[in-house]
C-alpha cells in the first residue's frame, strides 16, 4: 500500500484537529528545558562547591559527601525530567492522537479488551499464563479480511506482589477468508520452544538463521522468501525483542514481545509535519503488506 494515502488523510483530517497538541508539546518543551536547565545549573554548583572544598585543607569531612549527593541528585534529576516528562507526552499521543491514525485504508475502531483469550491459546505460542491484560486493542477490516491489534500482557502464574510478564506487547490476529488447513509456529530462537509439532526446513537461509519453524504438516506453500522478507520487518519496525508467529487454519496471529509497545512520535518532533510518523504509519502499512500477500498466494494456489 502507498504511504501517501496516510499523507493525504493527515492533511485533511487530522492536522486541523491536531494544532491544539501541537500546541500542547511546544509549551512542555519549553517547561522541561527550563526545569531542566535549572537543576542541572544547581548541580554544576554542588559540583562546584565540592571542588574547592575538596581544596581546602580545613574542610570539614562531613560536607564532602553531603555536596557529592547533592551534585548527583540534581544533575539525574534534570535527566529524569526529560524522561518523565517524555512518557506522559507518549501516553497522551497513544491515547489522543493514534486514534486520528486509525481512519484510512482498515477503518480501525477501539475495540472490547481481553476478548478472544482462546484464540491466544489455540496459537501454542505461550505456555501457561495466569491472566491476560489489554491496555487497548482496535479493529478493522481491510480486503475482507479481520484484523485485531493489541497491547497485551500476560502474567505467569506465580504469587508475588510484582506481577511477572510471560509475555508483554504487540498482538496481531488476521481473520483470513480461506483456510491453511494446517498449523504453522514460527518463533524466535531468543524463545523458549513450545509446542507437539515437528519442527521443519523451509529452505530459506535468513529466516533459518532467526526463527525456529514448526508445523502439523509439512506442505506449507506460503513459506516463501517473500513471504520472509515481509515477516521480518515487523521486528524491525515494532522493535521487537522476541517474534512469534501462528498460522492455523484461517487465523494469522503474530505476537512482538516489546518493551514500550506501539511507541512513537517524541516531544522534540512537531505534530504538524506528517513524516515524523512514519514509523507509525509503517506499523500500519506492513499488516496490509502481509494481507495482500497471503491473497495473492490464496489466488494463485
Amino acid at each position: 500500500m502507498d504511504k501517501e494515502i496516510y499523507y493525504k488523510y493527515f492533511e485533511d483530517n487530522i492536522l486541523p484537529v491536531i494544532l491544539p497538541f501541537e500546541k500542547r508539546r511546544k509549551n512542555a518543551v519549553k517547561k522541561v528545558i527550563f526545569t531542566s536547565l535549572l537543576f542541572f545549573a544547581a548541580g554544576i554548583i554542588f559540583a562546584g562547591l565540592f571542588i574547592l572544598n575538596s581544596l581546602n585543607e580545613f574542610v570539614n569531612p562531613l560536607i564532602l559527601p553531603v555536596l557529592l549527593f547533592l551534585m548527583y541528585a540534581f544533575i539525574l534529576k534534570s535527566i529524569i525530567n526529560i524522561i518523565i516528562e517524555g512518557k506522559n507526552y507518549l501516553k497522551m499521543l497513544v491515547e489522543k492522537v493514534l486514534p486520528m491514525f486509525f481512519e484510512p485504508a482498515a477503518n480501525f475502531k477501539r475495540w472490547p479488551d481481553n476478548l478472544d483469550t482462546e484464540a491466544i491459546l489455540d496459537t501454542q505460542l505461550f505456555s501457561n499464563f495466569d491472566t491476560r491484560e489489554d491496555i487497548y486493542t482496535f479493529f478493522g477490516i481491510y480486503k475482507n479480511v479481520n484484523i485485531k491489534v493489541a497491547n497485551s500482557r500476560l502474567t505467569l502464574p506465580v504469587r508475588s506482589s510484582v506481577k511477572s510478564f510471560l509475555f508483554k506487547g504487540t498482538t496481531i490476529q488476521l481473520e483470513l477468508p480461506f483456510s491453511i488447513n494446517n498449523h504453522v509456529i514460527m518463533i524466535s530462537k531468543n524463545n523458549k520452544k513450545f509446542n507437539h509439532y515437528k519442527q521443519i526446513n523451509p529452505h530459506i537461509e535468513e529466516m533459518n538463521k532467526y526463527l525456529y519453524v514448526f508445523a502439523k504438516k509439512s506442505e506449507n506453500d506460503f513459506l516463501t522468501e517473500d513471504f520472509w522478507n515481509i515477516i521480518k520487518k515487523f521486528g524491525e519496525l515494532y522493535n521487537a525483542k522476541s517474534f512469534g508467529l501462528s498460522f492455523k487454519n484461517n487465523v494469522l496471529y503474530i505476537a512482538l514481545e516489546q518493551k514500550y509497545p506501539m511507541q512513537f512520535g517524541f516531544l522534540f518532533r512537531s505534530l504538524t509535519k506528517s513524516r515524523n510518523f512514519d514509523d507509525l504509519i509503517e506499523r500500519f502499512l506492513i499488516i496490509f503488506d502481509l494481507v495482500d500477500y497471503l491473497l495473492t498466494i490464496k489466488k494463485t494456489s
